[in-house]
């Protein structure tokens, strides 16, 4: 098995997005998304040819706002996890 884990920073809430794939099957997990960087985040998931299968929320985020929504309406197969 061969595994992708990608750290993504964002800097203006100093926090971490994570993205997580099996490259054989190309499914994949991303891992407390930030909204301000969704479009990043899209595009590396697209670019990488990744199936996105879940959208993990790890905790309530005082931080930063989520992107899990938009995520979820451009990966309409993904689910979200709270």
């Amino acid at each position: 098995m061969s595994l992708l884990l990608r750290p993504l920073f964002e800097k203006i809430s100093s926090t971490y997005t994570y993205l997580l794939a099996d490259m054989q099957t190309l499914d994949a997990i991303i891992i407390d998304a930030v909204d301000e960087t969704k479009q990043r985040d899209i595009g590396l998931i697209e670019e990488l040819g990744l199936n996105l299968k879940y959208i993990l929320e790890t905790h309530v985020h005082a931080d930063h706002i989520t992107s899990s929504c938009p995520l979820k309406q451009h990966f309409t197969q993904a689910k979200i996890v709270y």
